[in-house]
């Protein structure tokens, strides 16, 4: 049977793609929820997924995290600045642990020059140099991160940005996360790389 391993794992979108995986038929104990803080993911383990520690600052977590782990979805971390250095110990303990294929959430246009690209770019470097089989998953800006702008323009009756005529793609954490999933059960083959958003809006 393949396992996989789901970093990030207490998170949002680490839980909804464990999530899509149960509901895809993977068994629970094929799942691996890897937790910086293991008792938050104690819900996943009741449900008998295993729940193993792994720390992107402490790397000498991540190898037993990930022993005998088949697919590796890394969910990138939140600290800015700290992202390659911390990403790159993800990929070398898989590397190191024998995994046969790495999803990595990336950003829209991580090739571009806008401000979140350098550290996603940095990892996609890593990947490519790390010769594991990869998928590059480079995920819009959540629609949920919206929603408490929606509810205060509601409340001030208009909307107010300095986008003009500006256009953005977004889609849902759960929408992304749930194609994530997917890349890990379904991608074989070649590396690849994947630009996720809806249609753009205003």
């Amino acid at each position: 049977m393949t396992t996989y391993a789901v970093t990030g794992s207490t998170g949002p979108f680490g839980r909804t793609a464990i999530a899509t995986l149960l509901a895809h038929g993977v068994a629970p104990s094929d799942v691996v929820a890897v937790a910086r803080t293991p008792a938050k993911a104690a819900d996943l383990a009741a449900r008998g997924v295993a729940v193993r520690e792994g720390d992107y600052d402490r790397p000498a977590t991540l190898g037993p995290a990930l022993a005998g782990v088949d697919r590796v979805l890394l969910v990138s971390g939140s600290e800015i600045g700290n992202r390659v250095a911390q990403h790159s110990a993800v990929v070398e303990a898989a590397a190191a642990a024998g995994v046969a294929r790495i999803a990595y959430t990336s950003v829209l246009h991580a090739d571009g020059t806008h401000l979140l690209a350098p550290e996603h770019s940095g990892t996609e470097q890593v990947l490519e140099r790390s010769g594991l089989p990869f998928s590059i998953l480079r995920n819009a800006l959540y629609t949920d991160v919206f929603v408490g702008r929606y509810a205060q323009a509601v409340a001030q009756g208009a909307v107010v940005h300095a986008g003009g005529d500006g256009r953005i793609a977004a889609a849902t954490r759960a929408d992304l996360a749930e194609a994530a999933a997917l890349a890990l059960l379904h991608d074989d083959g070649p590396s690849s790389v994947r630009e996720l958003a809806g249609e753009a809006f205003t």
